[in-house]
């Protein structure tokens, strides 16, 4: 089974959409095969691909997720029928391939509308994990946008996640969101489901706001959350805030194509490459090209340089100064948990 790495926030607004639709273009950017599943109201990451959807009718999620209402409390469907049930609906979706993307590939499976109630009619919360076990081999990550509500399709999303990125803007709200987050990862680990945190990823980040440098120094200093250092959890990079991510959107098109300033995108780049070697695709994370070709000047926004004059560092810089504290942070994280990816 291909790692599962669920981007989760408990509040609106900050990010999580925008991370799972560039992590996407990217991860299959450098040659990987991503599956996007869309958990998540009203689908803006599925809108936020749309450039690169096929034209067709196609089944939804629910539809697969609901033949198995009569599978018994707790129990995970057949693999088989699994497959046979995603395939009823034509799904996943495969995405339009870019000339540059080397083999790899988008694949999605969809929001749609029925999504919570289909969960709620479920017997088990391990539906969502057993179709995505019937995928195995055919993709190497998957990339899930959780639903900021809770219930029985969040109950499934986190049985069938590996790790979770949570974005956080740094704002005073987004801190109540994020400790939400830690509780529900604490109550699926509980549960007996092997999941962890990957790390926490500041986003809409304006390094003139004084309130980020204090959201900074307030996890850097908080200790243990819910089990997790959350000091040691924060990503070194930020994403800064710009109009871009939002015509992105708008447009359903990728960021590069709004913007040829490589610094609006490089703090994803840089979430791409952690993902791919924390799902043991370094030999895919290591050949940079396209959009992902950062040059050695492009100016990364440094966490630990929030409290500077210039907290915007050249690429070469920055990786210079964390390439050992980066993967001594990797080792940490996995030994903490006892797993790598699911199999």
């Amino acid at each position: 089974m291909a790692p599962v790495y669920g981007i989760a926030a408990c509040k609106g607004g900050q990010g999580k959409s925008t991370t799972v639709s560039n992590l996407a273009r990217l991860c299959a950017l450098y040659g990987a095969r991503v599956l996007v599943v869309d958990l998540a109201q009203p689908g803006t990451a599925t809108t936020s691909l749309r450039d690169i959807f096929p034209d067709g009718e196609f089944g939804e999620l629910s539809g697969a997720m609901l033949s198995f209402q009569r599978l018994a409390p707790g129990a995970r469907p057949d693999m088989a029928r699994a497959r046979a049930a995603l395939e009823a609906m034509r799904l996943p979706i495969l995405l339009q391939s870019q000339p540059s993307w080397s083999g790899g590939f988008v694949a999605a499976l969809p929001w749609d509308e029925l999504l919570g109630d289909a969960a709620a009619q479920l017997p088990s919360n391990l539906i969502l994990r057993g179709l995505l076990d019937a995928l195995a081999g055919a993709v190497d990550v998957v990339l899930m946008d959780f639903p900021a509500e809770g219930g029985p399709l969040l109950t499934n999303a986190l049985a069938a996640t590996d790790c979770v990125i949570v974005p956080l803007v740094p704002e005073t709200p987004a801190l109540e969101g994020l400790e939400t987050t830690l509780r529900l990862l604490a109550r699926g680990r509980e549960a007996g489901h092997a999941i962890r945190l990957g790390g926490i990823l500041l986003t809409r980040c304006d390094p003139k706001n004084k309130r980020a440098i204090e959201i900074v120094q307030t996890l850097r200093q908080s200790g243990e959350v819910e089990g997790e250092p959350l000091g040691q959890q924060l990503f070194r990079f930020a994403i800064r805030q710009n109009e871009f991510f939002e015509q992105a959107y708008r447009y359903g098109e990728p960021i590069w194509e709004r913007s040829s300033n490589a610094a609006h995108w490089a703090g994803y780049v840089l979430l791409a490459e952690w993902l791919l070697r924390d799902a043991g695709l370094a030999h895919l994370a290591a050949a940079r090209r396209g959009p992902a070709l950062l040059a050695a000047d492009t100016r990364i926004l440094d966490i630990a340089a929030l409290m500077l004059p210039e907290p915007e560092v050249r690429l070469s810089d920055f990786e210079a100064a964390h390439a050992t504290s980066g993967a001594a942070r990797a080792e940490t994280a996995r030994g903490r948990t006892g797993m790598g990816a699911r199999t």
